[in-house]
């Protein structure tokens, strides 16, 4: 990777923000620091969305430059991940933000307040995201392609004794699937469950059946952050049990709420019979 932080996640703080200006009876989630992180031409972009005459010539104009899919994928995963840690988060149960990018859960989730939250990214990203929030959650820099992800952890922290759920959201799809699978297999010698996304590996193929793939996929290799991996999902369960995790929910962004069909969240839980750490 190169020094610098993920314009991709630039990207998903500016789909948050947009959400967040939607009238609070509306809104799926608040994301009061999005739009921190923007450079100024998007930041105004934001902040239009803030008014309603020009809140859907603000996403428009967005939706146009990304096409369908992005914008609304985004905010269904956001949603989808925000209330599996409500509901996951119980006890003195950590939680690991695997690829963190500009994720502002251990600021905006009552679920992480007071918990041990550990974010893990590049470190170009991390350095863009300190100068904006400053302290908060431990900051572990790992390149998942090269770093050890256990050492890391364990050298800031994280507590083998306690119970932890992984976050990795916007993520696989950048990754080799060799990076895929070391990943995997820290998460469950560390002893955690996890939620993440993943694409429909047939959209890295043409012809795809998803009639938005083509320019996503095009888009994301002219940022200099293409797509890289991705499962079929019906073979997700046995892609993870095969790796020690049991599949329990796996839902395009489409039925989540909105957004494309060839973006997908699950959520996983550690096999009983998995080794640990």
């Amino acid at each position: 990777m190169e020094s610098r932080a993920s314009f991709t996640a630039e990207t998903m703080a500016l789909q948050r923000a947009f959400e967040s200006h939607r009238p609070p009876g509306r809104r799926l989630f608040d994301d009061p620091y999005a739009t921190a992180f923007l450079r100024p031409s998007l930041r105004v972009l934001a902040e239009a969305a803030r008014f309603p005459g020009l809140r859907r010539l603000a996403t428009g104009l967005y939706d146009a430059a990304a096409g369908p899919g992005p914008r609304a994928s985004g905010i269904a995963r956001t949603k989808v991940i925000d209330d599996a840690l409500a509901e996951a988060m119980t006890g003195d149960t950590q939680c690991v933000l695997l690829g963190a990018g500009y994720d502002t859960r251990a600021h905006r989730l009552a679920a992480l307040a007071g918990r041990a939250v550990f974010e893990v990214d590049h470190p170009a990203t991390q350095a863009r995201k300190r100068a904006v929030l400053g302290a908060g959650p431990h900051y572990v820099p790992v390149d998942f392609e090269h770093d050890d992800l256990t050492a890391g952890l364990l050298e800031n922290g994280f507590d083998l004794g306690k119970p932890s759920v992984f976050v990795w959201e916007g993520v696989t799809n950048y990754l080799t699937a060799d990076a895929v699978d070391a990943t995997l297999a820290a998460v469950r010698g560390l002893g955690g469950d996890l939620v993440f996304t993943y694409v429909d590996v047939r959209a890295l193929h043409e012809p795809s059946p998803f009639p938005e793939a083509r320019r996503w996929v095009r888009a994301v290799a002219r940022s200099g952050e293409p797509w890289t991996f991705g499962l079929l999902p019906a073979e997700t369960g046995k892609f993870l049990a095969e790796r020690g995790f049991d599949l329990e929910k796996d839902v395009s962004a489409h039925d989540a709420g909105g957004g494309s069909r060839l973006y997908r969240i699950a959520i996983a839980r550690r096999s009983a019979d998995a080794p640990h750490q």
